[in-house]
């Protein structure tokens, strides 16, 4: 079952993000009848949850709950009692076993993110085709990017118009543009790196605020002492938006509307993939580099061609996070195997399996009902 259906609507419907965005004069003529309904808010909060969201929600309501349900009825029949010692079993085995395949890898990858860099939540593949974009950018050719020159005695500065740069060319390949013969990206690319940026800097709204759809407010001072809430943009709402200008500027340049939000960034891809994800491995791949330039500058405080020469620079960027990559997924596996190799241990509670004790005699040994 596939749970992120308003998500795909708010992906396709121009009309709801004018009203996310304020550009409608009358919010309530195009936001969705049914926005409010929370039914449907909460699944619009699975969905920005992810797989992990997806699949925790689908496996209890659709295998755990049941299965606890039916063990608790298990034998009510024959003993005319609910089998309490049965339904704490499954229940402790159920609850452990879904959860844990999500929880257990996104542990890892938390760790892995801030310990080893946020491209380590890239796949692979897109790790290398990546690599070689952003060399592009710093290789600052004329026949790739005219006109980048980068002030590199403010490092930081340097990063974040490198990783612009960067966002630009991703977001131009990604409308099927080609960036060769001196060809800027398009002011569709340029709107959309943007918006980006400010994806990277805007704060996160948590899970209630996300599944009762409220803003987050900044506490400001007016001039006389009063502190207002100014209402500020989430992650969650400028990717919203991001996604829907996309497939606004994708409508202009294509007519195959069944792959608006699918891409291989015009062959740097090996496959198709969706626009969803990339945008996300665009972030998490630029703040890395982006923080790595920043830790490679010496001392004194400059950005030299010694320190910083794009082609061995971004080659050795690629190698640490394929390899780190490649680590995390290891680890992701064997943890999560070990944990489950060993949930037997935590919910096994009795000697005797309590599905089979109406069956067993005195001594314990399982016999016919009619016996």
């Amino acid at each position: 079952m596939k749970v992120n259906n308003i998500q795909n609507y708010n992906c396709y419907n121009n009309s709801f993000q004018k009203a996310r965005s304020g550009v409608s004069q009358n919010k309530s003529q195009n936001n969705p009848s049914f926005k409010g309904d929370m039914m449907i808010n909460f699944w619009d909060a699975v969905a920005r949850g992810g797989f992990a969201a997806s699949f925790t929600i689908q496996d209890m309501t659709g295998t755990n709950f049941p299965r606890t349900w039916q063990a608790l009825q298990r034998n009510k029949d024959i003993t005319g009692e609910n089998n309490y010692k049965a339904a704490a079993e499954v229940a402790i085995r159920e609850f452990l076993t879904g959860p844990s395949m999500c929880i257990i890898p996104m542990f890892v990858l938390a760790l892995s993110k801030k310990y080893a860099g946020s491209a380590n939540d890239v796949p692979l593949d897109n790790i290398e085709s990546f690599a070689d974009q952003m060399k592009i950018v710093l290789e600052n050719t004329p026949s790739n990017n005219p006109g980048l020159n980068f002030d590199k005695s403010k490092p930081v500065n340097m990063a974040k118009g490198v990783k612009q740069r960067f966002y630009e060319r991703m977001f131009a390949l990604s409308l099927n543009e080609k960036l060769t013969d001196g060809m800027e990206p398009s002011d569709n690319a340029k709107k959309l790196a943007g918006m980006l940026i400010d994806y990277d800097n805007a704060p996160k709204r948590g899970v209630l605020k996300q599944f009762f759809d409220k803003n987050i407010t900044e506490k400001t001072t007016d001039g006389s002492g009063r502190v207002k809430g100014t209402v500020i943009k989430a992650k969650d709402q400028i990717f919203d938006e991001i996604i829907g200008f996309y497939t606004d500027a994708k409508k202009t340049v294509s007519d195959d509307f069944g792959s608006l939000v699918t891409t291989d960034l015009n062959g740097t891809l090996k496959g198709k993939n969706s626009m969803v994800s990339l945008v996300k491995d665009f972030s998490n791949f630029g703040n890395d580099v982006q923080k790595t330039m920043i830790k490679k500058v010496p001392k004194s405080g400059s950005v030299s061609i010694a320190n910083l020469e794009p082609g061995g620079f971004m080659e050795n960027f690629k190698k640490c996070r394929v390899g780190s990559k490649f680590l995390t997924n290891v680890l992701m596996v064997i943890l999560t195997g070990l944990f489950m190799m060993n949930i037997p241990k935590l919910y096994t509670l009795h000697k005797t399996n309590p599905e089979t004790d109406a069956f067993r005699n005195k001594e314990g040994e399982v016999v016919r009902a009619d016996k």
